[in-house]
């Protein structure tokens, strides 16, 4: 043999070995995975075939869901929504020992001593009305039954066992996730209807199935993840209306082991301020609302997938709220009252002359708001803060500021209010809530804020 035949030969081999292993990690991909078709009864969706055709050939096929009643074909009150595109596979077995089942040949087979993962969507229908063989009766297929995957080598071969559920008695899509050994080569999958042996009394009952996943070569040690789940419970309903600024949101969450692995966004903000507990999948967060409408959304995710829930929070502030001395709570003393310690809020409708410290006149109902909240309060210390724009000396910023934030206390010393309770600062332009150079944003930066230093408590 010459030497360059030998390596025609090798290279061959390898271009061969190359092909096997480049095709050992793509996923095979099923035909009709979503199971779908026009809506009948007793016809198998495209792409799979009826084994029953083989096995019991005076049952009927398959159906595929929802059959629309107003055709005039018998829909067996199966009126579910399909959890991928528009419909799904049903498959039943009977009182008469039959089941139902369908077949298709793999675009590449499984191999021996390989592993692959797998995952479909199965729900069960809690009417399923329909006749038996050589009878006028007709009954209701509900006993929950199981979906068994096998495999083999020629259409409805099931020699080769895969992978099985348990007995589905749940009516919503629930995904269900497997791992594939196979003993020998597969080259057909089967998907069968059945029911829990041994028995002595086949039952008549169902299972939908829809959204199978394709088969993904996967190491043989590797554990498989679920796809993640997450539901917000409390509220239990998408949009609530609130009239406390705190709020103690609720969800269970599933098949998450790190708190990493959640994102929680409060009006499109990321906050960490939640606790898990990956034993009981339950997560707390602790809000605080901003007026009006909160977007709340909560995302998981691990390597199998991720899942999203949200929830709108109305907070909505009492702005006249009787109280027992006939008095009237107005809406920043609302807000002042439901603050913690370091808790700041900035104070609207408190304006000054231009480059000036005096009040004007206009502010006196705030300030006296803000007068009845330390009033009723008389263990709470504050701070009050003054802020400028951008447009003016630093020096000159920093004194206007301070002046501004001392007019304000000297309001409320003369009020009654003791001085030992508060505090003045100037910030001068320091902290800019914008830094746009439009002059109406800049007016944002002009403000009074309030900050609790002390409850008393």
């Amino acid at each position: 043999m010459s030497k360059r035949f030998f390596i025609a030969c090798f290279s061959i081999l390898l271009f061969a070995f190359g092909e096997i292993f480049a095709q050992a990690g793509q996923p095979i991909q099923l035909s009709n995975p979503s199971f779908e078709d026009f809506a009948r009864p007793g016809q198998q969706p495209r792409g799979w075939y009826d084994c029953g055709e083989i096995n019991y050939p005076l049952e009927t096929a398959p159906d595929v869901h929802p059959i629309d009643d107003e055709s005039g074909r018998n829909n067996f009150g199966v009126t579910k929504k399909a959890f991928d595109g528009d419909t799904y596979l049903g498959m039943v077995v009977r009182e008469n020992d039959s089941h139902e089942s369908v077949a298709q040949r793999l675009k590449k087979s499984l191999i021996p001593g390989k592993c692959y993962s797998f995952s479909i969507y199965v729900s069960t229908s809690k009417i399923y009305k329909s006749g038996i063989r050589g009878s006028e009766e007709v009954v209701d297929f509900v006993t929950p039954i199981k979906l068994s995957i096998k495999g083999g080598v020629g259409f409805c071969d099931t020699s080769i066992p895969l992978a099985e559920t348990e007995l589905i008695t749940h009516s919503e899509w629930k995904e269900y996730v497997f791992k594939f050994e196979p003993e020998s080569k597969v080259t057909y999958i089967v998907l069968e209807a059945r029911y829990q042996t041994p028995t002595f009394n086949p039952p008549n009952g169902n299972i939908l199935l829809d959204n199978a996943s394709a088969i993904q070569p996967v190491p043989c040690d590797e554990l498989l993840e679920k796809k993640p789940v997450v539901e917000i419970t409390t509220p239990s309903i998408s949009s609530k209306t609130v009239k406390s600024k705190k709020y103690k949101l609720i969800a269970n969450v599933k098949n998450i082991k790190e708190k990493r692995k959640i994102l929680l966004k409060v009006n499109n903000r990321n906050s960490r301020s939640f606790t898990y507990n990956s034993a009981t999948g339950q997560l707390t967060a602790n809000l605080r609302l901003e007026k009006g409408a909160n977007k709340i959304v909560l995302k998981v995710a691990n390597l199998a997938g991720n899942a999203t829930d949200d929830v709108t929070i109305n907070y909505e502030i009492p702005v006249a709220e009787s109280v027992s001395d006939n008095s009237v709570i107005s809406e920043i003393e609302y807000v002042l009252g439901d603050l913690g310690e370091g808790g700041t809020i900035r104070v609207n409708q408190l304006n000054f002359e231009i480059n000036s410290f005096k009040i004007t006149n206009d502010s006196r109902p705030v300030l006296n708001d803000i007068y009845n909240f330390l009033n009723k309060n008389s263990k709470v210390s504050v701070e009050i803060g003054g802020h400028t724009n951008r447009f003016c000396d630093t020096d000159y910023c920093q004194t206007l500021s301070t002046n501004r934030a001392k007019a304000v206390v000297d309001f409320l010393v003369q009020k009654g209010i003791p001085s030992n309770r508060l505090t003045y600062r100037g910030y001068g332009k320091t902290q800019q809530i914008t830094f746009s150079k439009n002059a109406k944003m800049q007016k944002k930066n002009q403000r009074v804020e309030i900050k609790i230093l002390s409850l008393g408590s």
